[in-house]
């Protein structure tokens, strides 16, 4: 049965009360369901399985939802409403304000620390997130407005405010800043995931900066 399950200890994530208002029944269900999916993704769980992680009959399930994609929906939206959209915003929006002192190199190297962390923790529920946004538009619109619609707005927040402090150019549109480094940064998640080989003893922090580099010298503003 599912107990512990590491998605549900992130300090994004909770329990039960966030969900609204559940019966245990239902609890066990959407608990079971969401070990089942990141584990196998949605597409190869079966309803069987998650009543046999659950602990309960199959004929069960169905007298709580009608259909699996109704399981997904309900599992995974109040997670990207309740839980990943606030961890998302509020951290970003406080690591901004905590180091606004710093150099702004010193800045983007903190945030892409802070990002790739809570993304490693939490890829197994990401995964199923972003490949079922492709096909169930309910999904896809909670993570563009609860999730990256939001951290898009602190970032640029954060880059029109170094550009009217002159470290930035002028002549450089914020949102093309913006989508730069985080393609680059999306470009390293995803060489990590499919080379997990060259990631061994590999000093991620030092591509990291790297990729700072390579966007700063691009866009810093000339003296």
């Amino acid at each position: 049965m599912a107990d512990k399950i590491p998605i549900l200890q992130h300090p994004w994530v909770g329990e039960k009360p966030f969900f609204g208002e559940l019966t245990d029944k239902q609890w066990k269900i959407l608990k079971a369901a969401l070990k089942v999916f990141t584990e196998k993704g949605y597409s190869a769980s079966t309803t069987s399985e998650i009543a046999r992680e659950a602990g309960v009959a199959e004929g069960t399930i169905f007298r709580h939802f009608n259909t699996k994609k109704e399981i997904l929906l309900a599992t995974l939206i109040p997670l990207m409403q309740n839980f990943i959209g606030p961890g998302v915003t509020n951290s970003l929006h406080n690591l901004l304000l905590e180091y606004d002192h710093l150099p702004m190199e010193d800045v983007l190297l903190l945030i892409l620390e802070d990002r790739q962390k809570h993304i490693s923790a939490l890829w197994p529920l990401l995964r199923v997130v972003i490949i079922e946004a492709n096909y169930h538009p309910e999904l896809k619109e909670v993570l563009l407005n609860n999730v990256v619609t939001l951290a898009q707005e602190s970032l640029l927040t954060f880059l029109k405010q170094r550009q009217s402090k002159g470290e930035l150019r002028e002549d450089l549109d914020v949102w093309v800043m913006m989508r730069s480094i985080v393609g680059a940064f999306g470009a390293y998640l995803v060489s990590q995931s499919l080379f997990p080989e060259r990631e061994q003893d590999h000093d991620n922090r030092q591509e990291l900066k790297v990729i700072v580099d390579l966007f700063l010298r691009g866009t810093q503003a000339r003296s």
